[in-house]
């Protein structure tokens, strides 16, 4: 007895958001799982043993794009399952692409409702975008995208409430967020959280 994984998705350019046809998955054998249709729509089925854990890699190929290499590790699933995969592919230096998993109450694996689910990933593609353009060329610490700010770092973004809060940089030195551009550099961050503390919201890390 097997188990499945039935995958349904879409494969786009990571700049546009448009639908690439042709693309093809493949598995870590670099077996042929299935090819995207002129929508981008693919959907495929993967098989594990009846019992331990479920690992598996994805490989996503279209000439004139930089590759996928999407790995997973799902542990020891009951029954079969079915997840939704979205990839964006990028035509420049890959720094670009991304992929989402989508895999609760997702309903039919069918296209209409594959791509009702990608509204939510193009939301979060426009809002990276917005990001990246708000770091680029600069070191800023804090941005505004959409007249909200924002804390960031090399890899990652914390939502603040105002450019007034409070902000604790290695738990020493308490500036309001409008000075931290001024008092520290994005690429000198190790971490930021938030904190619970009444007089200060966030800490930043630059040791």
């Amino acid at each position: 007895m097997t188990r499945n994984i039935d995958i349904a998705g879409l494969v786009v350019d990571s700049k546009t958001l448009l639908p690439i046809e042709g693309a093809g998955i493949f598995g870590a054998d670099e077996k042929l799982l299935g090819k995207t249709d002129v929508r981008g729509y693919f959907k495929i089925s993967l098989s594990f043993m009846a019992d331990g854990e479920m690992r598996f890699k994805l490989k996503i190929i279209k000439k004139g794009y930089n590759n996928i290499m999407q790995s997973e590790h799902w542990g020891s699933l009951p029954g079969n399952t079915k997840a939704l995969m979205y990839f964006g592919l990028d035509k420049g230096s890959g720094s670009n692409s991304f992929s989402k998993l989508v895999n609760k109450a997702i309903g039919d694996l069918d296209y209409h409702n594959t791509l009702e689910h990608f509204d939510e990933v193009k939301i979060a593609r426009t809002f990276d975008n917005k990001l990246s353009a708000a770091k680029a060329g600069n070191q800023d610490v804090l941005v505004k995208v959409d007249d909200k700010f924002y804390m960031v770092d090399e890899t990652g973004w914390i939502a603040i409430s105002s450019d007034k809060d409070s902000i604790l940089i290695n738990k020493k030195q308490l500036v309001i967020a409008d000075q931290l551009n001024g008092t520290i550099k994005r690429k000198d961050i190790k971490w930021m959280t938030p904190l619970n503390a009444k007089n200060t919201k966030f800490a930043v890390y630059t040791k």
